[in-house]
């Protein structure tokens, strides 16, 4: 049987397979692939081709929306350079030379056109190459919720105007506490009405930010208050799970929000690994269930590991059934976007 995939009238592509009723079925099958998280830093046609070689039909390309100037705000720097000294690794061999870790930071932002010089992340950006290639991309923008009101709202009207699908939020280079930020409820409140998916950062990040103290507004236990009061689908980027010193430093937490929120998700980019062991399987399927775990590799900025890689991660996991591979690989996705599946 052929089955065929549209996302919002648009058809997106078609695959042979068979009807899902029973496990038997799905053996040996992936039937669509979508990777949840995925960086236009590099070239289009760089892009495409992992995307081909991975055999993934479907990406959603992130914005990401900071300032690095932000971390000169008063109150932006206590926080950063507090925990920064608070923390064990500040004068860990790796960080030596993190001091002042606020003029770190902004050389790590700005760094980045130098080692991607294909680098896109603007919301223009990433709607100009969702419209180019509506087959094969999905476009998220991004919003600094450190900027003003009325900067917030034109971000948030752009992303309308864009048809972009949903946002990208990144508590760690954004610089802000989500149950302490107005606009990230705003964002918030916006996407729930409009029908946008949040990515939400959460764990540690590269550079600077693999010091857990300096991710600590990444922690998935500050939205809960936001998500008392707004319900928008969210998916927690690395299930709170990467650290290059603390694998699944806050996996509970994650965990213990998904079961309190039906409409919080989860991806295991990044954290690939840690997240498909047999231990960790079992707990999501148990607490949260695996229809809510999705595939994303984090493309291009984890490195050793491609889009390619982390497909492989997940097939050959011994302690999924090939019908949870398919759900995570992209089933679970194609209906969390409203990617319809005509027969």
């Amino acid at each position: 049987m052929t089955c065929t995939y549209k996302l919002s009238g648009q058809l997106l592509w078609k695959t042979e397979t068979l009807k899902c009723s029973s496990e038997n079925e799905f053996r040996g099958k992936i039937l669509v692939t979508v990777d949840v998280h995925v960086h236009p830093f590099l070239s289009e046609s760089e892009i495409l081709a992992e995307m081909n070689r991975a055999g993934v039909n479907l990406s959603v390309l992130l914005g990401a929306d900071s300032d690095p100037t932000d971390v000169d705000k008063p109150e932006i720097k206590k926080k950063i350079t507090e925990r920064f000294y608070s923390s064990k690794f500040s004068f860990h061999q790796s960080f030596l030379l993190f001091h002042p870790i606020e003029e770190t930071i902004k050389r790590f932002f700005y760094s980045f056109p130098d080692v991607y010089p294909h680098l896109k992340f603007l919301n223009t950006d990433i709607a100009e190459l969702a419209g180019k290639y509506p087959d094969r991309f999905i476009g998220f923008g991004s919003v600094n919720p450190n900027k003003d009101e009325e900067y917030v709202e034109e971000k948030l009207r752009e992303i309308s105007e864009l048809n972009l699908k949903g946002i990208k939020m990144l508590p760690t280079v954004q610089f802000f506490n989500p149950s302490e930020n107005k606009n990230f409820e705003r964002i918030c409140e916006y996407c729930e009405k409009n029908g946008k998916v949040i990515l939400y950062h959460t764990g540690c990040d590269p550079g600077p930010w693999e010091i857990p103290e300096l991710s600590e507004d990444a922690n998935p236990k500050y939205l809960k208050p936001v998500l008392e009061k707004h319900s928008p689908m969210i998916i927690l980027a690395h299930t709170g799970s990467y650290s290059a010193f603390r694998p699944g430093l806050w996996l509970d937490e994650a965990l213990n929000l998904g079961k309190e929120f039906e409409n919080v998700y989860f991806d295991s980019s990044a954290a690939s690994h840690f997240i498909y062991s047999e231990k960790v399987v079992e707990r999501i399927r148990e607490s949260v269930g695996i229809e809510r775990l999705l595939y994303g590799s984090d493309f291009p900025v984890v490195q050793g590991s491609n889009m390619q890689y982390e497909v492989g991660v997940i097939r050959n996991c011994q302690y999924l059934t090939d019908k949870e591979k398919n759900m995570i690989l992209g089933l679970n996705a194609a209906k969390l976007l409203g990617i319809e599946k005509l027969t």
